[in-house]
């Protein structure tokens, strides 16, 4: 095991309960970080601290793992996947069979997603502390899912910045490359786990897109960014007189398209457009009672503000504006409610925040850690 020794007064952070530790916190190291990732971390004066996983090639020095001195074994992360999954039998409901099990720092993992579709599991080891457990954590979900797929969708962004190579396949099992169906509050939809967004599917959204559909009887709905149509499907089982569907994938229109089919959803209420959300906004004529407003992540806040802007601008007197964006050190919530309150200003249109829009229960965030909060958003009514 490495020691970590910080700089003085670094310590403090983490002693209130933060589970990074970034690189410019570290005084020395004793040890090899290539023959393990896993350390145990001390103040200035030589006190234990912490324990956790050491990677010096990334600007999050220390993902914390625990305060305490248990030994850090294939027993520690069992505990630990055991009490995540007792959280979610207790907060998801039996008609959803796509949610998330494991979610990083929230659940004591830091560096390791898990998610269930059905009967297939996908994981992500984005650290490379849990990348040296690997195969102890792939043996823990063997263990607890035995009739289970398990895939490897390690090929996220955040891989790449701990300095490991992408990885994908089959860890467990086979996948029907024809997709997986999936309940999300007793709506079918159809899931490509090898290759979609994310792991397939955006699970963080879940209760959004309820909100969306208790609230869309009657309305006209305009879904931009759509990927594989969930919320246009939320909203037409809500009632929804019509849905026009907006993204630039043809990936993303043959899933929706699906998706639509497996809803028994009819072409003369729902219609797709294939095309920039922008250019879509710039040309097209019609009004709208609800507009969803979901970018990619990452998008500067200059272009969220524009899009906003152009999204109210479609919205009918009394309207809806369901706005979300992804947080991170290039966006922030100040970023955004600044973006909202330049969008109207822009749109010349009076808004007011009336509920806020964020992750599901199965997207645990720890009080002392509010970077791990990433979906951000409200429910605007647009006047």
């Amino acid at each position: 095991m490495l020691i970590v020794q910080l700089k003085p007064k670094k310590d403090v952070p983490v002693i209130k309960g933060h589970p990074w530790i970034f690189s410019g916190a570290v005084d020395k190291v004793q040890g090899s970080p290539e023959e393990t990732s896993l350390c145990r971390v001390l103040d200035a004066r030589g006190r234990f601290i912490c324990q956790g996983f050491y990677n010096p090639y990334s600007q999050i020095a220390i993902r914390v793992l625990t305060r305490g001195r248990e030994t850090i074994d294939r027993s520690f992360f069992l505990g630990r996947t055991k009490d995540a999954i007792r959280m979610r039998k207790t907060l998801i409901p039996a008609d959803t069979t796509c949610y998330r099990v494991i979610h990083g720092e929230g659940d004591g993992i830091p560096g390791l997603t898990v998610d269930l579709y059905d009967a297939v599991l996908v994981m992500q080891f984005i650290s490379t502390g849990v990348e040296q457990f690997k195969d102890d954590l792939v043996s823990i979900f063997r263990e607890l899912y035995p009739e289970h797929v398990i895939y490897e969708r390690s090929d996220t962004k955040s891989r790449s910045a701990e300095g490991l190579r992408p990885l994908t396949g089959p860890l467990f099992g086979s996948i029907d490359k024809a997709g997986v169906q999936v309940l999300e509050y007793g709506i079918p939809f159809v899931v490509d786990v090898l290759t979609g967004d994310r792991t397939g599917f955006y699970l963080d959204h879940r209760d959004n897109r309820a909100a969306l559909q208790r609230l869309a009887s009657g309305k006209s709905v305009l879904d931009l960014f759509s990927y594989t149509g969930a919320y246009a499907v939320h909203a037409l089982k809500g009632g929804a007189s019509s849905v026009v569907s907006v993204d630039s994938s043809p990936t993303a229109q043959a899933l929706m398209k699906r998706n639509m089919e497996v809803n028994k959803i009819s072409p003369f209420v729902w219609k797709h457009v294939r095309d920039d959300a922008l250019r879509f906004l710039q040309d097209d004529r019609s009004r709208y009672d609800i507009v969803v407003c979901d970018p990619p992540p990452f998008m500067k806040e200059d272009d969220f503000e524009k899009v906003m802007a152009m999204a109210m601008e479609k919205l009918n007197p009394s309207g809806l504006l369901f706005a979300v964006s992804y947080l991170g050190s290039q966006f922030t919530t100040l970023d955004y409610y600044r973006a909202v309150h330049a969008s109207s200003e822009r749109a010349s249109r009076n808004v007011r925040l009336v509920k806020p829009l964020h992750e599901g229960p199965d997207f645990p965030v720890l009080p002392t850690h509010p970077q791990g909060i990433h979906l951000f958003g409200h429910i605007i009514y647009v006047q």
